[in-house]
């Protein structure tokens, strides 16, 4: 390879500044073109609710707006069965689910949100969320780490997920049940304590089911 000569620093310091400047553009613009078109999924998160769409999320049970993501208030009955029937058109890069059903804003808004946020996997629900259990020393962090196990062995479907709550589905039920419901116990204990009561009501509710619905209170 010939090698490239240059009059002066000044000069090679000068080309080496817009080499660095075409290339921010080139990747900026493949960026742009990769990423999905927001206007259409607003689109169609307003065509499947039927309601007016908000320029945000909520998080912290309601109180606050988070502008990384959009949502729609629909009936608390029907927010999971709307929110997978978007879910199947949104295109790749988008995540939808179920957020804050019970809000302590004021004025408290009525039904509960479907939101539709950017995200490359589906645990990052977790992050659009800002789900925790600081009650029990976890940050969101840790559960989608707990959550990521979960997935690798069973498959998991994140059909809710608020400030201290998460609803998901297994794709498939773990072999050792009992011994499942016990590391669901561990991991909250408020499902069993202040919910089902006993482990083996957990494993029972599991197995009806065919998921969990955790809070940490």
């Amino acid at each position: 390879m010939p090698v490239v000569k240059f009059a002066s620093t000044e000069k090679y310091l000068m080309l080496k500044k817009l080499l660095s400047i075409g290339l921010l553009m080139v990747m900026n613009n493949e960026a742009q073109a990769a990423a999905p078109d927001f206007a259409a999924v607003t689109a169609m998160l307003q065509k499947a609710t039927g309601a007016e769409v908000r320029p945000y999320s909520t998080r912290d049970f309601g109180r606050d707006k988070y502008a990384g993501a959009i949502s729609a208030l629909v009936p608390e009955d029907i927010a999971e069965e709307k929110m997978l029937a978007l879910r199947r058109e949104l295109p790749p890069q988008w995540l939808s689910f179920v957020g804050t059903t019970n809000s302590l804003a004021s004025p408290k808004p009525v039904g509960a949100e479907i939101v539709v946020g950017p995200g490359r996997e589906a645990l990052d629900i977790l992050d659009i969320a800002q789900t925790d259990a600081v009650n029990y020393g976890m940050v969101t962090k840790d559960l989608k780490a707990h959550l990521r196990l979960w997935d690798q062995q069973y498959g998991i479907d994140i059909l809710q997920a608020g400030t201290d709550t998460i609803m998901l589905k297994l794709r498939k039920m773990p072999a050792d049940l009992a011994a499942f419901a016990r590391e669901v116990y561990e991991f909250c204990p408020d499902i069993v304590e202040q919910g089902a009561g006993t482990v083996e009501a957990l494993e029972a509710s599991i197995r009806e089911y065919h998921g969990v619905f955790l809070w940490w209170d």
